[in-house]
């Protein structure tokens, strides 16, 4: 099981992913502000509310006397030598020059305002609000107060030196309509931005899809007609570019492919010449060494040449029997009962180029009878790859030359020297050859022997 990847690999994703972090993060400052708003003009509901009860009772506080409180349309007022200061009120100096004004203008007998907010808890007795609430409006006031506890006190501190206290407790703005907006509102701008731009998206990446699949098919000079420029032009500007890359890369493989033959046929002529003199050589001992360095000669020519033009073979691919083929390699190898075929499960059917499959299996079962006397071959398909896994008897190798071993000309150990045959481009051709099929070649150690494991794509 892939592990989950929060980030998304593909363009289309994390464009898609960041719109939608960067609209949710506009949106969460924007709830956040909002809120705010709602809190502070509650505020200013609330002083309101308690400056205009205030403002009607003014005169009736100017008639009573020290000590005296009362409760009006939910506020409790109370008039005291001395003014009240609670633990834990703050105050709010903004709102106090905001109802000082009013008051003072109704009653010139106020000389200051004070006005704080902070919990219920802490308002001594004589300024405690009711417990049992006798009308809708203090019910309402009862809520909040038991939702939050927060209450306002206003200080009127008189000419006459009394201090008029009145207590009313917060609004708080509803706690649910404004967040339902919200999230509707985004919701919206979800739906007008994420999904024009997820239909702008996919068509600016069809282009880049198509240049993938080609790539990923083909190849790049695999000869096949330019990419048609689609889409932005930075996108039409980008396969511009890989036509003309391909362009020349083409003409490059063209130039080389002409040149190999033209060498291939320079150098097979004067030695097909020097086999034929061979001949007339009386020592018979000499005339064999001679002849097998030019064979010698003749197949390094081959390999090479083969080596040089996996990238533009003209074999046109066929469904193919695997285990047929396989069988087919090892009767030309002579192997007899040195080479064991075994086919794991349902016959595995591929859509290869013969020739150069023949070759890459000849190579591995060559390598592997030579090195290691006697093989084991197992095949098997899983529906995406056909596997051929081949197990020798041999030395095995040393790690570094598992993966070093596949370079040109690389040579192993004594053991697996020239003098033993082949021209040190063997594996190097089988793993060209997988790798042109969707697959590729490994080797490993194993307990007695090594193994050469050969994946096609199905």
């Amino acid at each position: 099981m892939s592990r989950f990847r929060f980030f998304p690999r593909t363009l289309m994703g994390r464009i898609m992913l960041v719109t939608a972090l960067g609209v949710m993060l506009v949106q969460g400052i924007n709830t956040v502000l909002r809120y705010q708003a709602f809190q502070a003009r509650a505020l200013v509901e609330s002083a309101s509310h308690l400056a205009a009860t205030m403002a009607s009772q003014l005169e009736r506080a100017e008639m009573a006397g020290d000590q005296s409180h009362w409760r009006k349309r939910g506020v409790m007022l109370a008039i005291t030598s001395q003014p009240i200061q609670p633990a834990g009120f703050r105050s709010t100096n903004e709102l106090a020059e905001r109802v000082a004004a009013p008051l003072q203008s109704i009653y010139p007998q106020v000389k200051s305002v004070r006005l704080s907010i902070g919990p219920a808890g802490s308002l001594p007795p004589i300024l405690q609000l009711i417990d049992r609430p006798r009308d809708q409006l203090e019910r309402r006031w009862h809520r909040e107060r038991q939702a939050s506890g927060q209450v306002l006190l206003l200080t009127l501190h008189l000419k006459d030196g009394r201090f008029v206290q009145a207590t009313f407790f917060r609004v708080h703005p509803p706690q649910l309509r404004p967040f339902a907006w919200i999230l509707m509102e985004t919701l919206l701008i979800y739906l007008g931005v994420l999904i024009p731009l997820l239909f702008v998206i996919r068509q600016m990446s069809k282009p880049l899809r198509a240049l993938n699949a080609r790539l990923s098919d083909d190849g790049l000079g695999s000869g096949a007609p330019p990419v048609e420029p689609r889409g932005p032009d930075d996108v039409r500007k980008l396969i511009d570019s890989y036509n003309l890359a391909e362009e020349r890369v083409n003409a490059m493989l063209t130039e080389k492919d002409v040149m190999l033959g033209a060498i291939g046929h320079d150098l097979k002529t004067p030695l097909a010449s020097l086999r034929v003199r061979i001949e007339s050589v009386d020592d018979e001992d000499e005339r064999t060494k001679m002849a097998m360095t030019v064979d010698e000669m003749v197949q390094i020519l081959d390999d090479i040449l083969v080596l040089a033009r996996l990238g533009r073979s003209v074999e046109a691919p066929v469904l193919t029997d695997l285990g047929a083929l396989t069988a087919t390699v090892a009767d030309e190898l002579n192997a007899g009962d040195r080479l064991q075929l075994v086919e794991v499960g349902n016959k595995c059917r591929v859509t290869v180029r013969q020739v150069l499959l023949r070759r890459a299996l000849r190579n591995l079962l060559d390598n592997a009878l030579q090195y290691g006397s006697r093989a084991l071959v197992e095949m098997r398909c899983d529906g995406q790859f056909a596997t051929i896994q081949i197990d020798d008897e041999g030395p095995g190798l040393r790690d570094e030359q598992l993966t070093s071993l596949f370079e040109p000309f690389a040579r192993g150990e004594v053991s697996r020297n020239r003098a033993t045959g082949g021209s040190g481009l063997g594996l190097t051709i089988a793993r060209a050859i997988a790798r042109a099929h969707g697959g590729d070649v490994v080797l490993e150690n194993r307990e007695g022997g090594l193994r050469a494991v050969l994946t096609l794509r199905q």
